[in-house]
């Protein structure tokens, strides 16, 4: 405050900034809000998501253990080993309220198994399935994890800004504006004091002339 001269350009000055600073909080309190709102929907889909996942391993691995009971563990063991197969992935980005979020999504055909059928059973066949049935999950669960970190810094970063303009710029500006007025107040009572004693000089000086 020391450093500003209280003059009334810089009162409007400030009080400008004190306005762009009340609307800027208000402006990033309903960001904040808007975000916590699709934190917290992400966060149930993350969770229902990794639930699902989970319910479809354990369906997937069933399968894998009914292989192995007719097939013998080595013999899936050997054709899991044998096995190679390359899946591909694309990445795109969408915009929620400036935070960045992924979008995952497989690419290209779907995969067939490349191990020969008929040294398999149909509970290989199916755990092939469930377990490829899951790559679609796998990817949904990628972009919510990803998804739910982004808007979740993006809410402490804005909550970050709402405390500085709420506790340290929006009571700065205040403090400098009333301190300001005051200023300005005090020299206008100066003003009319000294402008009433100048006018009460004239008027003696008037009643003294013309008394002569």
């Amino acid at each position: 405050m020391s450093r500003v001269p209280p003059t009334r350009m810089n009162l409007l000055r400030f009080k400008r900034s004190l306005q762009l600073a009340e609307s800027g909080r208000e402006i990033l309190e309903r960001k904040r809000d808007i975000l916590m709102v699709e934190l917290r929907n992400f966060a149930y889909d993350l969770q229902r998501t990794r639930e699902e996942l989970n319910k479809a391993l354990s369906e997937a691995f069933s399968y894998i253990e009914k292989a192995a009971v007719h097939l013998g563990i080595e013999k899936v063991e050997k054709i899991a080993e044998s096995t190679s197969i390359s899946i591909d992935f694309s990445i795109d980005y969408q915009s929620i309220m400036g935070v960045t979020v992924p979008r995952v999504k497989l690419k290209g055909e779907r995969p067939q198994p490349d191990y020969g059928f008929l040294v398999t059973n149909i509970y290989l066949d199916s755990a092939f399935k469930k377990f490829h049935a899951l790559l679609d999950l796998i990817c949904r669960l990628a972009e919510l994890e990803e998804s739910v970190y982004r808007i979740a810094n993006a809410v402490e970063s804005t909550q970050r800004r709402i405390n500085a303009l709420k506790h340290v710029h929006i009571p700065r500006y205040r403090e400098i504006v009333k301190t300001i007025e005051m200023i300005l107040e005090e020299r206008e009572r100066e003003d009319f004091v000294r402008m009433k004693k100048v006018k009460s000089v004239i008027e003696r000086r008037r009643s003294m002339h013309g008394g002569r």
